[in-house]
């Protein structure tokens, strides 16, 4: 397997040659060290009318205990450092897959108790206006290396170029998927903390900066059932109070777990162990109550935020998921 620094070298390689055109709550103190940079855009400032901004974001995904009959990863870590000109913020985003987190101002934003189509969540990519396509431009960076610390072990998450799908869309992305997820070893708090360091690119403006956040508690999905009007969701044990949790629900025919039925439905709730979800706006945001499974996926975040250079948001999320798929009960 290639270095990463390696790596990082043929794809800058790539990049300078042209072979490349292409796009993919927490409560505890946050320790952040930040280099303070410059402010020149490598997307130039030329023109004041030009929309340019950046965007940003690690994210960490911890699953402890996968679901048997879906098993996926239990650690995975994607990040994006983007910049972009010659659009709006929102368009941006939707190139990037970079949407807001769901209970954020200026996101479709959720509040407790309310539930959506899943789809919904993510921001329209709209074409745009002919006569800008030759202003328009995204640049996902490469700022050095990504270092995670879990417990013991720290890893590197790798470079991979972003697809090749439009002239002015190009750069890289960093990408851990990882099977099995270390022991993290909690504090005598009870916190288990993760690590995010980034060596940052000075010739590209972008300042190096760690982040300490903490793993959220795994919870255990229990039971979900129908009763009169309402579709009841259990896990254990509960968060503490004022927290969220964010539920993931799609239906599944009880004679083929691997076909879903009707369409998945977000919902944000309070992390107090039950929810009782009203049936009307769960079946009219798509899902279909008269299946016989349901998969469930629950998250915990917590979200930090750190000034880099340049990018004077990056948002490092790390989410504790929990995903089952229980008998729908009647």
């Amino acid at each position: 397997m290639a270095s990463s620094s390696s790596a990082r070298a043929t794809a800058r390689w790539l990049l300078a040659a042209g072979l490349v055109g292409c796009v993919g709550v927490g409560a505890l103190a946050c320790q952040v060290e930040s280099d303070e940079l410059g402010s020149t855009s490598l997307l130039g400032g030329e023109d004041p009318a030009v929309r340019a901004g950046e965007l940003a974001r690690i994210h960490v995904t911890l699953q402890p205990q996968p679901d048997l009959l879906e098993p996926e990863p239990q650690l995975q870590v994607h990040a994006r450092f983007v910049e972009y000109r010659g659009m709006d913020e929102p368009e941006a985003r939707a190139r990037t897959n970079l949407a807001r987190l769901p209970w954020e101002k200026g996101a479709q934003q959720l509040v407790v108790g309310q539930c959506v189509a899943s789809e919904s969540l993510v921001p329209p990519t709209e074409p745009g206006n002919a006569e800008d396509i030759d202003r328009r431009e995204l640049s996902l960076l490469d700022v050095g290396d990504l270092r995670v610390r879990l417990g013991e072990r720290e890893l590197v998450a790798g470079l991979s170029l972003v697809p090749d799908v439009l002239p002015w869309l190009s750069g890289v992305e960093y990408l851990h998927v990882d099977d099995r997820l270390p022991v993290l070893a909690p504090r005598p708090d009870g916190t288990s903390p993760v690590t995010v360091i980034v060596d940052g690119a000075p010739e590209d403006g972008v300042g190096s900066f760690r982040v300490q956040a903490s793993a959220p508690e795994a919870l255990q999905l229990q039971t979900a059932h129908l009763g009169g009007d309402r579709l009841s969701v259990a896990w254990q044990p509960p968060g503490s109070s004022g927290e969220v949790l964010l539920l993931e629900l799609q239906a599944f025919s009880s004679d083929d777990a691997r076909e879903p039925q009707g369409e998945a439905v977000t919902c944000l709730v309070a992390d107090s162990g039950r929810s009782d979800l009203a049936l009307t706006p769960l079946i009219d945001a798509g899902l279909d109550a008269r299946a016989g499974l349901l998969r469930v996926s629950a998250s915990r975040f917590d979200v930090r935020r750190v000034s880099a250079g340049r990018f004077t948001d990056v948002e490092v999320v790390v989410e504790l998921r929990s995903q089952a798929t229980l008998g729908l009960t009647r």
